[in-house]
């Protein structure tokens, strides 16, 4: 049995994943910003990316409750919100929605990861996953637009591939994945699914198994570099 938190895992991809893991047999902890922060259950735990003290204080209770986490699953993610949608171009982007997607996107998923080393440390095989995109590729984009939702998630990428170089002296045990888990149905893609060719959108359960397999065949004895993966295991470019 292995601890399990998944940060962000009260409903789409985060949630579907947690009812997996939960279904084999692993002991799960979920976090969310929508769960009272006054909550005293042990497998649902309020944290916000936005605000690090929740961060600290989710950390201070696992501490205490845990003496391990094996799996650590970053699922939290903004690319919009009631008060702003994806730039098109240029005068478009806003200084408030490029740092929302920022602390959200890139700065939470970091500062998780400091406040987990200690708990991840303690196991004997470790992998920490942030759901991140293919839209944060440099070489991919061919598009254009959309300037913080890709600025954030290439932020993601660089941080998390800074500390697998770090980890890979200190924590040889801890895998580092980058997973881009394809258009599923949630509410982050629902303005955009009319456009969509069809068949081409998965449910959260497809994905919630795509990307376990990729998790579950990526998690190593010795430690790499961070890897940047699609839901079916192919590599994209940073």
């Amino acid at each position: 049995m292995k601890n399990v938190l998944i940060i962000g895992g009260k409903q789409g991809i985060g949630r579907a994943l947690a009812e997996r893991y939960a279904d084999q047999g692993h002991h799960v902890i979920t976090t969310s910003r929508q769960f009272s922060k006054n909550q005293t259950s042990s497998q649902q735990l309020y944290c916000d990316l936005t605000h690090p003290d929740s961060i600290n204080n989710l950390f201070d209770f696992l501490n205490a409750e845990l003496s391990q986490i094996d799996v650590v699953i970053n699922c939290a993610g903004v690319l919009h919100t009631d008060e702003y949608q994806p730039e098109k171009s240029l005068k478009q982007v806003q200084a408030d929605n490029l740092q929302h997607n920022y602390q959200v996107n890139a700065i939470g998923h970091l500062l998780i990861l400091q406040q987990a080393e200690k708990l991840l440390s303690q196991s004997k095989q470790a992998v920490v996953v942030s759901i991140s995109a293919r839209i944060g590729s440099l070489e991919d984009n061919h598009l254009g637009g959309w300037y913080a939702y890709r600025m954030s998630k290439a932020a993601l990428n660089m941080g998390v591939k800074t500390l697998s170089i770090e980890w890979q002296r200190k924590h040889p045990h801890i895998q580092c994945l980058l997973l881009h888990p394809g258009t599923t149905d949630t509410a982050l893609s629902k303005p955009f699914q009319k456009r969509l060719p069809e068949a081409q959108l998965q449910t959260v359960e497809e994905t919630a198994e795509m990307l376990q397999q990729q998790i579950e065949q990526n998690t190593h004895t010795t430690s790499q570099e961070a890897l940047f993966l699609d839901y079916a295991g192919k590599p994209i470019p940073w």
